[in-house]
């Protein structure tokens, strides 16, 4: 505890703050959402239950954030293998929305698939700052091949659930981790390799949009290899006017509010779209849209910019801290975020397909919530102990 004293000044307030302001945001944007409307399918008492969630995710980050996550490195196969177990458990739990991705617990829901993105991040943190800081440093694939483990059996069971846009934050949380990890080894160049393929094939897609259609709709879906419905959300993404009453019908309204509120915005409570309930969901994963209509471009980018200055600082204290183990969590943890961040907002502009991600601290849900409460609180865990203890 007196080191904690002691180091108290390396306490992030600047992170706080930021959590502080999205969490109004968070609160005005579902409010917009959901006022006067009682037959759109939002839950009762929308605002008292995001305002639990929101008291509940500030008192575990606390928690975490004065909890040594070192102690963590110790018990890491355990964390993998306790998320696994409760993505095993979803699937003798009843469909919901078509998926097996939800635990009941009473009058609330638990997905599972959250928790497995923070243990992904442990357990490949942990692995890889073992290897690093091994007296002889070996990075071939016989010695590494454990991360893969990490990474793949959690992201295999979420994708089958299915649920493909958790599943996609996780292979964007460990190509960040990777990023770190392949500077000292040959998996770099795999990385590298990767995503100029991905890159490669995104412009063909949107060069070529009708034969890429053509493509998804003989092979992708007729082999099975993505679920119908996501198939489409890619195709109403390369080729917007197709499926305009059915498949493209969010994302086409989603395009219309955000850009109904030009530079300054309808007003809260004014925007045509919002207002008047065309968008389905709109207070969890399409809240950007009530944003972007209600408080327009200035709004927008000032909730942008928090993003960007809540980024910065994580990254800040990644290259501060002198432990190995800390630097990768963070990692993760900026990757997770990022692209959940992007995949968001970049759906709601036809700059991505729509995947069901919620936009962190924004969105109205207990699981995504906390969890994003529990990965900042890693973080400030390791701002806290960012430096090397003098007497140990």
């Amino acid at each position: 505890m007196e080191t904690l004293r002691r180091n108290i000044r390396d306490m992030d307030f600047t992170i706080l703050g930021v959590l502080f302001l999205l969490a109004v945001y968070s609160f005005v944007a579902i409010l917009a959402a959901t006022h006067g409307k009682t037959t759109d399918g939002a839950p009762a008492g929308v605002m008292f239950r995001q305002g639990l969630f929101e008291i509940v995710g500030w008192v575990v980050m606390t928690v975490v954030m004065l909890y040594d996550y070192r102690s963590l490195r110790k018990v890491y196969w355990w964390v993998v293998a306790g998320a696994i177990f409760l993505l095993l458990v979803v699937y003798v739990m009843p469909r919901e929305h078509g998926a097996h991705s939800w635990i009941p617990l009473g009058q609330l829901s638990f997905e599972p698939s959250e928790v497995a993105k923070l243990a992904i991040i442990v357990g490949m943190a942990a692995f890889m700052a073992n290897v690093d800081e091994s007296e002889l440093p070996d990075y071939s694939m016989r010695r590494v091949w454990p991360v893969f483990v990490i990474f793949l059996v959690p992201f295999l069971l979420t994708l089958k659930e299915p649920a493909l846009g958790q599943a996609l934050v996780m292979v964007a949380l460990a190509l960040t981790m990777f990023t770190l990890f392949g500077k000292r080894s040959h998996f770099l160049f795999i990385i590298m390799l990767t995503l100029g393929v991905v890159i490669g094939l995104s412009a063909v897609a949107v060069l070529f949009p009708k034969e890429s259609t053509d493509f998804i709709q003989s092979v992708l879906i007729k082999h099975h290899i993505l679920k119908s419905y996501q198939a489409y959300r890619i195709i109403t993404w390369l080729n917007p006017g197709a499926y305009p009453l059915s498949y493209g019908y969010n994302i086409r309204l989603s395009q219309i509010a955000v850009g109904s509120g030009q530079v300054f915005g309808e007003g809260l409570f004014s925007g045509i779209a919002t207002k008047g309930n065309w968008i389905p969901n709109q207070w969890t994963d399409y809240i950007f849209t009530a944003i972007g209509e209600e408080f327009g471009f200035v709004g927008s980018s000032m909730l942008i910019l928090l993003f960007l200055v809540l980024i910065y600082r994580l990254v800040r204290v990644a290259a501060t801290s002198q432990d190995t183990f800390g630097t990768y969590i963070i990692a993760g943890v900026i990757g997770m975020l990022s692209f959940q961040v992007f995949e968001n907002i970049g759906m709601d502009m036809y700059l991505s397909p729509s995947t069901g991600i919620t936009l962190p601290f924004i969105s109205y849900g207990g699981s995504s919530l906390v969890v994003d409460y529990i990965a900042i609180g890693l973080t400030l865990s390791v701002a806290l102990r960012r430096k090397k203890l003098r007497f140990n």
